[in-house]
C-alpha cells in the first residue's frame, strides 16, 4: 500500500492509461518517489517541470528529462525585467533540445491557491483545446475544494478518489483557455525604509513566494534589528529578495540571494532589477552550489528568515542545515543572523555550532539571533 504522501502519485498512476497515448507533461511532482511511481521506466513520452530545485535535480540525477522554471515552457521568451534584470529564460533555461508541445498535463496541486491558479492559467495556454489537464492532490492539501478553480479552466470529465487524494479529470475547454503570461501574476509594493522615504525599494513576488505582496512581521523585526551588514552578504531563502534588496540599496557590497523556489527566485530577481541593484540570484537548497572542482564561497555576513514549514507540518531542516554549515560558509569574523519563530529550538543549534549566540530582539512571536564566527 502507498504511503499517504505519495497517494496522490499511487492514485494518479492507476488512471494514467488514458494519457499514455499523448506526449505527457507532469508539474511538480513533490519528490522523487512520485516520478519513480508514474513513470518507473522513465519514458521518453513524459516530461517533467518543476519549480522546486531540489526534485529538479533529483529527477535529473535519478534520469528523467526534467526542467526547472517558473513557467512553462522554460525557454518561452518571457517578457524582460528592466534596466539591469535577466529575463526569466535565461534566468531558467530548458533542454538544450526543443521537445514536442505536450498533448496532456497532470498537475499536482500546491497549497496556494493562487499559485494554483497561475499554473492553470500557465497550462491551458501551453496545451492546446480538448487536451486532458488532470489535476490530482492529497485530501488534506485542499484537492477537495479545489474543483471550482480546474473547472474554470477544463470541461470535466469526472474525479477518481482515493483513500488519501483525489484526481480531477477533465479537458481544456475553449473558453478555459487563457493567453496568459508571468507578468500577469506579480505584484508589486513599496518597502520604506524610514518614515517618509521618498525612495522607497520595489518589491516584486508571485503566488506563493512567501509573504507575498506584503512585508512580514519576522522581517520587519530583524530589519529593524539589524539595518546594516557588511558584504559581501548571502541571504538564505531569499523569497522575494527583500533582504539582499534592502542591503544592497545601503552600499553593503555584493549581495547573493538563494532559493529553492524557482517563482521566489524569479520575483528576487525583478526586485533587483526594478531597483537597479547588482546581485546574484541563484537556485540551490539552502546554500548555493558550488562551481566543480572549487571550493564554496565565502561571505562576511549570512542573513536569513528560514522556511520552517513543509506543507502544514513543522518542519525546521532548512534552519538545521543552515546553522550546521555556516560556520564554513563564514569569513572570519563573519556573522550569521536569522530570524525564528520563538518556539522553534534555534538557541541550543546555535551554541552548538558557535559556542553560544546574541538574541538583537524579541517579540510575541520572533526572536532575531546573531551569531559571529571567531
Amino acid at each position: 500500500m502507498a504511503h499517504p504522501k505519495a497517494d496522490p502519485a499511487a492514485l494518479a498512476a492507476r488512471w494514467l492509461g488514458p494519457l499514455r497515448d499523448h506526449p505527457l507533461l507532469v508539474v511538480d511532482p513533490p519528490d522523487l518517489a512520485a516520478a519513480e511511481t508514474l513513470d518507473p521506466e522513465r519514458g521518453g513520452e513524459v516530461r517533467w517541470f518543476c519549480t522546486h530545485w531540489p526534485t529538479h535535480a533529483a529527477l535529473l540525477e535519478a534520469g528523467y528529462g526534467s526542467s526547472f522554471g517558473p513557467w512553462f515552457p522554460p525557454r518561452l521568451e518571457l517578457d524582460g525585467v528592466g534596466s539591469g534584470g535577466v529575463a526569466a529564460a535565461e534566468a531558467f533555461p530548458g533542454p538544450s533540445t526543443p521537445a514536442p508541445p505536450p498533448h496532456a498535463a497532470l498537475f499536482f496541486l500546491s497549497r496556494s491557491r493562487e499559485r494554483n491558479r497561475m499554473t492553470l492559467a500557465m497550462l491551458t495556454s501551453a496545451l492546446p483545446t480538448g487536451a486532458p489537464l488532470w489535476v490530482v492532490g492529497a485530501k488534506g492539501d485542499g484537492i477537495e475544494s479545489a474543483g471550482p478553480q480546474v473547472g474554470e479552466v477544463t470541461v470535466s470529465e469526472g474525479a477518481q478518489v482515493g483513500k488519501h487524494a483525489r484526481l480531477l479529470m477533465g479537458r481544456t475547454g475553449e473558453m478555459g483557455r487563457i493567453a496568459a503570461s508571468l507578468k500577469d501574476f506579480l505584484s508589486e509594493w513599496a518597502l520604506h525604509r524610514a518614515p517618509g522615504d521618498p525612495t522607497p525599494l520595489r518589491i516584486a513576488s508571485l503566488p506563493g513566494v512567501f509573504s507575498h505582496g506584503r512585508l512580514d512581521d519576522g522581517t520587519r523585526l530583524l530589519l529593524e534589528a539589524v539595518p546594516d551588514l557588511p558584504g559581501p552578504i548571502l541571504d538564505v531563502g531569499c523569497g522575494a529578495g527583500i533582504l539582499g534588496a534592502w542591503y544592497a540599496a545601503r552600499g553593503s557590497g555584493p549581495v547573493t540571494l538563494v532559493d529553492a523556489d524557482a517563482l521566489a527566485l524569479e520575483s528576487a530577481r525583478r526586485t533587483l532589477a526594478l531597483n537597479g541593484l547588482e546581485g546574484q540570484v541563484e537556485a540551490g537548497d539552502v546554500y548555493p552550489p558550488s562551481a566543480e572542482g572549487s571550493p564554496p564561497p565565502t561571505f562576511t555576513s549570512i542573513v536569513s528568515n528560514p522556511p520552517f514549514h513543509q506543507g502544514s507540518a513543522t518542519d525546521d531542516r532548512v534552519t538545521a542545515t543552515l546553522i550546521a554549515g555556516a560556520s564554513t560558509r563564514l569569513r572570519p569574523g563573519g556573522t550569521l543572523t536569522l530570524v525564528c519563530n520563538r518556539f522553534l529550538p534555534i538557541p541550543d543549534r546555535l551554541d552548538r555550532a558557535f559556542g553560544g549566540h546574541e538574541a538583537l530582539a524579541d517579540d510575541a512571536r520572533y526572536r532575531v539571533y546573531q551569531v559571529t564566527r571567531r
